[in-house]
């Protein structure tokens, strides 16, 4: 019986010194230590957070850079087809065959992209090169290009 109480004794002091040990006020390079412990917390998470944040950022460049591509590749087919159609279909292109004879000409279309054409006959043989390009002008930001060259 004498050493049950004691054992609930010790089991009481160990408990309260536990509990003290948490609630007891910290000294001042206790604090100091507990504050640089934060400190390098929050720069992990915060590191982590900027890494995330630039993955996220590339994809959504990537994700509209895709958008822009395909008005390239469809400005560029456009271009292909008004000149095959011109070549084949009036003859207007090129009556005197050689190298560059429908020099490099650009044209604007109606979705804000542009293509570049150039056609070279040589022996029979008929060369069209296309580029198509979304956001033409003076210094675009970010320039999507996307080509075709068709012989026949």
């Amino acid at each position: 019986m004498i050493q049950d109480k004691r054992q609930k004794t010790k089991d009481k002091n160990e408990k309260g010194r536990f509990l003290s040990f948490i609630f007891y006020p910290l000294s001042s390079g206790e604090r100091g230590i507990t504050l640089l412990l934060v400190v390098v917390i929050l720069s992990v998470l915060f590191s982590i957070s900027i890494g995330i944040f630039n993955v996220v950022l590339g994809q959504i460049k990537i994700s509209g850079e895709i958008a822009d591509s395909f008005v390239a590749f469809y400005a560029a087919d456009q271009g292909i087809e008004k000149m095959l159609f011109r070549d084949r279909i009036t003859g207007e292109i090129c009556p005197t065959p050689g190298i560059n004879c429908f020099p490099a000409q650009t044209f604007d279309t109606e979705s804000g992209a542009c293509y570049t054409i150039r056609v070279s006959k040589t022996g029979g043989n008929t060369e069209i090169i296309t580029s198509g390009q979304y956001r033409c002008g003076t210094n675009p930001l970010r320039v999507v290009k996307r080509g075709f060259q068709v012989n026949y």
